[in-house]
């Protein structure tokens, strides 16, 4: 008899992060520029657009940790994932954005890491870019920020 029939999916866990912070104004992809990763994956990361490639055959999670500098008080902010057509990817295609709202003018630094952004599909688009749908012009995408993706080989 045979309790267990599945077998054990290839996973795989990547890490993006930042050499350096950088400015960033609405609109914006967050520029990441170094990847490591716990084994062979199908993710790429373009540091000159901002773009994550992903290979359309696996399954995704890709949770964002944001830290920012507001440029100016009070300010708010919004990141979220884009498709390679720069469209929005909406909550029912599997992208939730993280937002800050501003409650206090006493400070426009310290704000940590908490925020996530998130992306998770079975059938994936080819890239995906993280972006700043609303900050301040001007501020800061700070180092603390990343991006940690879970691939899934479903074969």
């Amino acid at each position: 008899m045979t309790y267990s029939a599945t077998q054990p999916l290839k996973t795989v866990m990547i890490e993006l992060t930042l050499s350096s912070s950088h400015s960033i104004s609405s609109g914006d992809a967050v520029l990441f520029d170094t990847l490591r990763a716990s084994g062979s994956h199908g993710v790429s990361i373009n540091a000159s657009t901002g773009e994550i490639s992903l290979d359309t055959s696996k399954h995704y999670y890709i949770q964002a940790s944001i830290d920012v500098n507001r440029a100016t008080n009070p300010s708010s902010w919004n990141f979220a994932f884009y498709d390679n057509t720069s469209t929005l990817i909406s909550a029912s295609n599997g992208g939730y954005d993280a937002s800050w709202d501003t409650h206090t003018t006493s400070t426009t630094t310290g704000l940590n890491a908490t925020y996530t952004a998130v992306y998770q599909s079975a059938s994936p688009y080819s890239s995906v870019f993280l972006k700043a749908v609303s900050i301040a012009a001007s501020s800061t995408v700070r180092t603390d920020t990343s991006v940690f993706i879970l691939e899934v080989d479903p074969t």
